[in-house]
Parts: C-alpha cells; sequence; structure tokens
C-alpha cells in the first residue's frame, strides 16, 4: 500500500503535469526554445529544468538511479525537440518519478539523503520537489498566458463554488 503521503505528492504531481502538458499546447514551436529576456528562460528549457530537476531528487536521489543532471544545460541548451516531443519526455519523466514515489515506504522517508550540497529527509525531498514542481508550472501558466494569450482554464466546467 502507497504511504498516504506519497498519494498525496503523486496527485500534486499528476496535476500540476496534465497543467503543464495543457500549458505547453499554447506556445508555438518557434517560440519554444525563445529566451524572452536575459534571466527569463525560454517555455522548453523550463521543462528541462522541471525534468531535471525531478531527475536528480526524485529518481537519482530516492531511487537510486545513475542518472545525473546538467543544471546549466537546463537553462541555455536549446535542443530540436518539438512541442509534443519535449510534452512526451516530461510526462514521462513524471511518470518515473511516480513508480519511485509509489514504492517509498515510512523508512524511505523518514532517512536522510544528500542532494545538492544538503541533506533532507525524503519527506523533505518529496515537498520540495512537489512544491518546485507546482512553483514552476504556475510561472509557466502565467508566462503562456500573458506572453502568448493562451486560453488556460485549469477548471474549466466546473463549479469551483460547490462545497
Amino acid at each position: 500500500m502507497t504511504h498516504p503521503f506519497c498519494t498525496s505528492v503523486i496527485r500534486h504531481l499528476s496535476t500540476s503535469a496534465e497543467r503543464l502538458a495543457v500549458c505547453i499546447d499554447t506556445v508555438d514551436e518557434d517560440r519554444l526554445w525563445v529566451d524572452f529576456a536575459p534571466n527569463l528562460a525560454s517555455p522548453g528549457n523550463l521543462v528541462l529544468h522541471l525534468a531535471g530537476n525531478l531527475g536528480q531528487y526524485v529518481l537519482r536521489t530516492l531511487g537510486g538511479s545513475p542518472s545525473l543532471r546538467d543544471r546549466a544545460g537546463e537553462f541555455s541548451d536549446k535542443p530540436s525537440k518539438d512541442r509534443d516531443a519535449l510534452k512526451a519526455m516530461l510526462l514521462e519523466r513524471v511518470d518515473q518519478c511516480i513508480a519511485v514515489i509509489g514504492g517509498l515506504g515510512e523508512e524511505d522517508l523518514e532517512r536522510i539523503y544528500a542532494v545538492q550540497g544538503s541533506e533532507r529527509t525524503g519527506f523533505d525531498i518529496l515537498l520540495q520537489v512537489s512544491e518546485h514542481f507546482s512553483y514552476h508550472t504556475g510561472q509557466f501558466a502565467w508566462f503562456c498566458k500573458y506572453l502568448f494569450h493562451g486560453d488556460i482554464d485549469f477548471y474549466r466546467g466546473r463549479d469551483l463554488n460547490v462545497r
């Protein structure tokens, strides 16, 4: 049985990934890898950054995968991935992470891990990953609404006033 905290993290990552996929679909192919300011990563680079973070924290640190991360490259590389390939890569990474998270037990969550120069429990790592992914998903949604005038409504058709 999956730990209740892990179930919540999985649900949160899945929802954020679905929202990010909607956002990716609003970006024109010719703007996917365009940096709009010196300190503002392109939409494509932001997705690479999220995939890199998930790989380092979940797959490598919690899951024991030998994957390496090129964090600087996440912001500078401009691979030739089109929108569908980028989206598929991200969703595959999220699925890989969900598989790892679903297999964690209480002992794994309480264990201390070394990651990015600090020591954190499994609980801390999952909280950080969830918050980081959510933060950048919101950033991406704003980016797409403001720069691309994307019609992003994650709650379309739902009455949010229902209790």
